[in-house]
């Protein structure tokens, strides 16, 4: 039994280098042509540079992704937690997102929902690591999303199971969808591998997610179309909102 679970481990981690070798290929061998490109035609100079700048962009979020993995899969994943106000973190990420969009002339509009802007919520975590869980999910939303409308929403509920108060986070679009022979390995290593992407960013937000006690998910818009990701965390409550939550109203 051992011996069966240490040659399927020595199978999964070559099929891992594997695949790795061949994502990094890609951006790797377009840096190095357009390069010798430039010194041919320096007069499509900008152009060629373009071109550099966003395969040298590809291949540090695809060794950065991998470096990431390594760290999860070796138990070595390690946060730097501290008190913060999630909404307040979204809602600056989202600002950021729409000048992308709007720098890209593209047809698509990006909401924030979350009303209750006079009590922050607060939680105790990574606030990098939520950065880029966040950013992995919108990136995701725009690479699918040609036009209409990718929407944040953000709200409190109280996990039945423990009976604690939660922060829930959805990110969802009207773009193409997901594939539904993807669906079910959705948040598996490599559970896309296309020009668009690998499909390590929603494998390594899973397991950020995770270790920070919360949970993510996918699941369908209620018109069927797009795309829906949630996730969690434990929300800190902090003493001046416990009191006036637990203060009666006059």
């Amino acid at each position: 039994m051992l011996n069966e679970e240490l040659k399927r481990a020595d199978k999964m981690q070559k099929e891992f280098i594997n695949i790795a070798a061949h994502e990094l290929k890609t951006p790797t061998q377009a840096i190095l042509g357009f390069s010798g490109l430039l010194k041919h035609y320096p007069e499509r100079r900008d152009e060629v540079i373009e071109v550099i700048s966003r395969n040298a962009a590809r291949l540090q979020t695809l060794i950065t992704n991998i470096l990431d993995v390594t760290k999860i899969e070796g138990q070595n994943l390690k946060l730097n937690i501290e008190t913060f106000s999630i909404s307040d973190l979204i809602s600056a990420i989202v600002e950021d997102y729409k000048e992308r969009i709007k720098s890209k002339k593209t047809i698509l509009e990006l909401v924030y929902n979350y009303k209750d802007n006079n009590h922050p919520i607060l939680v105790e975590a990574d606030k990098e690591r939520i950065i880029q869980v966040i950013s992995n999910l919108l990136s995701n939303s725009l690479q699918f999303t040609k036009e209409g409308h990718i929407t944040i929403d953000v709200g409190l509920a109280i996990d039945d199971k423990k009976s604690k108060e939660i922060i829930v986070v959805t990110v969802s679009d009207t773009g193409s969808g997901m594939d539904p022979e993807i669906m079910p390995r959705l948040f598996t290593r490599f559970a896309s591998k296309s020009f668009q992407g690998t499909g390590l960013g929603l494998y390594i937000s899973k397991s950020i997610i995770e270790a920070h006690g919360g949970k993510i998910w996918s699941g369908k818009n209620q018109d069927g179309k797009g795309a829906r990701i949630s996730f969690t965390l434990p929300v800190k409550i902090n003493d001046q909102v416990r009191k006036e939550k637990e203060e009666p109203r006059s």
